[in-house]
């Protein structure tokens, strides 16, 4: 059994298949989905990894089914994580796919050599 949903895997996949810019790299036990280095969406277990901005995300967190991302090396306020219930309908599966390309688009390109540090 796999550790991360293959179904969303495939809906992701068939929704970017004509994004160039986007690298899928698998890490730390699920996908991630990068733009210039930066991670765009992401999937962990069952749950859609969106990068959409801090003042997106600080919206939409008290949302059923969205909540903050919390990985293991702290919080990331521009990400969200999204239950299946609100990315299983394809127009809400869309928007964030379309707001995490182009917030995470408008990022710099991040430097490989450092690792991420909160400003």
């Amino acid at each position: 059994m796999a550790e991360y949903n293959e179904r969303l895997e495939d809906l992701l996949d068939h929704h970017l298949i004509a994004n160039e810019e986007l690298e899928k790299k698998k890490a730390r036990g699920g996908i991630g989905y990068l733009i210039n280095g930066n991670m765009c969406l992401g999937i962990y277990e069952d749950l859609l990894i969106a990068r959409i901005g801090d003042k997106l995300a600080s919206s939409l967190v008290d949302r059923p089914g969205i909540r903050k991302y919390l990985p293991d090396q702290g919080l990331y306020d521009d990400f969200i994580m999204i239950e299946k219930k609100v990315y299983s309908h394809t127009k809400a599966l869309q928007k964030f796919i379309d707001q995490s390309i182009s917030y995470t688009g408008s990022l710099p390109e991040k430097d490989h050599g450092k690792t991420r540090q909160d400003s």
